[in-house]
């Protein structure tokens, strides 16, 4: 056993963990399992079309084996988990992604892998919110920041976004619509356009509900929905609001920012037509709501 095999063996060994893979999957058929564990306690060297082959396996170039600083080692390493951490960024499984971002060393995080382990975070939070677990959605939302401080490719857009949905996040168990939430100068690719657009409408109460169209949300008519309920109520229209407030209180899908507005307005038209059973459940499935929302403790 020489010092360099025993080195080389440390290193297999070290990358084959990080990457959550046994001896029996890295052996393969090239290799006996036996061998691999002589080659990785340096009691055994590879010839050099098997630490190809285990170079292969792992997702990485032998040279990976051989670096001499920590500079090359975490160039080589991140060459080992790049296009496995891209392919399951495009599937959407961000938690996923996260973790393999958080488990590489420090000398192989550059600006790419902190802005993919931010936009992990913000899907991851956006995702939190969808589940009403706003605590982890603040949480995620707060850890993207701080990758994002660490890469050159968050850009002002990514920056806003983390603001609009910070103020959306605090803002959910109120009937005010911050102004915040009404800027299209936001909207981009981590803000839909529409998600604006309905809180602008949210916020102008001169306009008519017959003016409300689909055509303004043609991706979510219950964007406009809710709008003219708010409008109708507004006019002295509650039979007409609750009707289609009790529709949209029952979908199971209505988005998270949503439902609190919309059990609001459910309450106080059922509360003008007399139907106080409605206007009870309305009110404590409100409750219920702020109770999820505010034990997240938003700044």
């Amino acid at each position: 056993m020489t010092a360099n095999d025993r080195k080389l063996g440390e290193r297999i060994r070290e990358l084959r963990i990080r990457l959550g893979i046994t001896q029996k999957e890295l052996a393969g058929d090239r290799i006996t399992r036996n061998m691999l564990s002589l080659i990785e306690s340096g009691s055994a060297s590879p010839s050099v079309s098997t630490l190809l082959y285990i170079a292969d396996r792992l997702g990485t170039s032998a040279g990976y084996f051989f670096s001499a600083t920590e500079a090359d080692e975490g160039r080589y390493f991140k060459i080992s988990i790049i296009d496995d951490l891209k392919t399951r960024f495009r599937e959407k499984k961000y938690r996923e992604c996260l973790e393999i971002c958080e488990s590489v060393p420090a000398s192989a995080r550059d600006d790419e892998l902190s802005y993919l382990a931010a936009l992990s975070c913000f899907h991851t939070a956006l995702e939190s919110a969808e589940a009403t677990a706003m605590t982890d959605a603040h949480t995620f939302l707060t850890r993207a920041q701080v990758y994002a401080k660490n890469s050159i490719y968050a850009d002002s857009s990514f920056y806003a976004a983390l603001e609009f949905y910070g103020e959306l996040f605090r803002s959910l168990c109120s009937d005010v619509i911050p102004v915040r939430l009404c800027d299209f100068r936001v909207c981009g690719p981590f803000v839909p356009a529409a998600m604006i657009r309905y809180f602008c409408l949210l916020r102008q109460s001169d306009i008519p509900a017959e003016r409300i169209s689909s055509e303004n949300f043609p991706d979510d008519p219950r964007y406009d929905r809710h709008i003219r309920a708010v409008r109708f109520l507004a006019d002295g229209r509650a039979q007409e609001a609750g009707k289609i407030l009790r529709e949209l209180s029952l979908d199971p899908s209505l988005p998270y920012f949503m439902k609190y507005r919309v059990l609001s307005g459910l309450e106080e038209s059922a509360n003008i037509i007399g139907d106080f059973r409605t206007a009870y459940s309305a009110s404590r499935r409100k409750l219920e709501l702020i109770d999820k929302y505010r034990s997240a403790e938003l700044p």
